[in-house]
């Protein structure tokens, strides 16, 4: 309760004060490895320690120790600052090897246990849905502000107000947790829905059409429209063999729809069912 001038001070400790100085003590160590082991778990695909919920006897044994209790006894020593924890991590050797595994690696460590290649992970639901926003043009990138509705096309997932009785089916699909509890670790499942959403959601294919509007605008070329849709989706150029089945498929797009070929590169249609093929892609929601 608040202080009066005439009232004395309160002599017994408060038990919530305590218990917050022994939580982040420099001299308790299994705060800092926690927290550090979530930051690897989120920029690594895995933590240190699997079971970023469970350090005890039933969890899973850090696959690094020593490196676990170097990183939190630095994370102590640079004032708890994730800012320069993760500055670290990522411009490490480790961080910056390729998916793409060796044959050697294949043998030695099939799991990937010790860090041999980059481990390939899928976008998280809130950043599959952004990543539609930011591709097609249409995400705004205001800060702050109250939150918005789940049925918002614009806002950035971040704040899209969460309601217990009303959440996202679009991203509960792409396995965003349920707000229940705390949950440290995701599902990451591959399931037809999946793709079925990014089929027939209205909210794919209406981002589908915004982006085939503004390369249309952006972009008269035909094959330079097509490198520039592939740099947008997937950060490199098609290769040729890519630009070829491309230019094919949109030929028969454009047949399908009664297209005549001299009007494919303006027509909308065809290069909004191309857009939203390049949305299917899983190079498109998966991290290599």
């Amino acid at each position: 309760s608040p202080q009066t001038p005439d009232s004395k001070p309160n002599p017994l400790p408060s038990a919530r004060l305590d218990l917050a100085n022994t939580i982040a003590s420099p001299q308790n160590p299994l705060t800092a490895r926690v927290m550090v082991n979530r930051v690897w778990h989120h920029l690594f695909g895995r933590g240190l320690v699997p079971t970023v919920d469970n350090f005890g006897r039933l969890g899973d044994r850090p696959t690094h120790p020593e490196l676990l209790d170097h990183l939190a006894a630095q994370f102590i020593a640079e004032g708890w600052s994730f800012k320069k924890l993760i500055r670290e991590l990522v411009s490490t050797r480790a961080y910056q090897l390729a998916s793409e595994p060796t044959a050697a690696s294949r043998e030695r460590d099939a799991d990937n246990t010790y860090l041999s290649h980059f481990r390939v992970r899928r976008l998280e639901a809130e950043a599959i849905r952004d990543t539609l926003l930011a591709v097609s043009g249409r995400l705004d990138l205001a800060q702050f502000g109250p939150p918005v509705a789940i049925g918002d096309r614009s806002r950035r997932s971040l704040y899209m107000g969460i309601r217990r009785n009303n959440l996202s089916p679009f991203l509960e699909i792409f396995d965003a947790p349920k707000p229940f509890t705390t949950l440290g670790r995701r599902d990451t499942t591959n399931v037809p829905a999946q793709s079925l959403a990014l089929l027939n959601d209205p909210f794919v294919i209406d981002l589908a059409r915004q982006w085939a509007v503004t390369s249309i605008a952006a972009e008269p070329d035909v094959n330079a429209r097509l490198r520039r849709m592939f740099a947008t989706a997937f950060a490199r150029p098609p290769s040729e063999r890519e630009s070829t089945q491309a230019l094919a498929y949109l030929a028969t797009l454009a047949r399908d729809a009664n297209v005549p070929a001299d009007q494919l590169a303006t027509s909308e249609r065809v290069w909004q069912d191309f857009a939203q093929s390049l949305f299917n892609l899983k190079e498109f929601i998966y991290v290599r």
